[in-house]
């Protein structure tokens, strides 16, 4: 039975949980992720967990917020005038919006606060300052 290595193709289910047990994306159900091992293409914490492992293994994997999306910063939530949104631009919190910077870059929000005069949003990663655990399972190993 193959073995995963670095170089290895794979191709895992997995769910993500936080510290305290609740979940956050990825179920069983949902279409496996393939990828291959050094490639980039997950977390290098991710990576290094899965190799050794064996096809129909179970394995969680820690990866901390400094492993994945980072710190939360502070300086990412912005208070912006109402009027720099378009109009047709349906500004609910929890809602996800766009901005593309002078370099053509797109950068996602989440808007966290609406006024009458003023947009309260986001730009960090919704996941970014937490410790998340990945609950494995390696399906294929090429």
């Amino acid at each position: 039975m193959k073995t995963v290595a670095y170089g290895s193709s794979v191709k895992i289910q997995y769910t993500i949980s936080l510290a305290d047990g609740s979940k956050v994306e990825g179920e069983r159900t949902h279409a496996p992720l393939s990828f291959k091992i050094g490639s980039g293409q997950v977390f290098k914490r991710l990576e290094e967990g899965l190799v050794g492992m064996q096809v129909n293994e179970t394995r969680r994997i820690a990866v901390s917020a400094e492993e994945s999306y980072g710190p939360y910063k502070k300086d990412k939530v912005l208070r912006l005038d109402k009027k720099v949104f378009p109009g047709d631009v349906k500004l609910i919190p929890g809602r996800t919006v766009q901005y593309q910077n002078r370099d053509g870059e797109r950068v996602n929000f989440i808007v966290n606060e609406v006024t009458d005069t003023s947009v309260t949003v986001d730009g960090n990663h919704p996941l970014a300052g937490l410790d998340l655990i990945y609950e494995v399972n390696v399906i294929e190993v090429s």
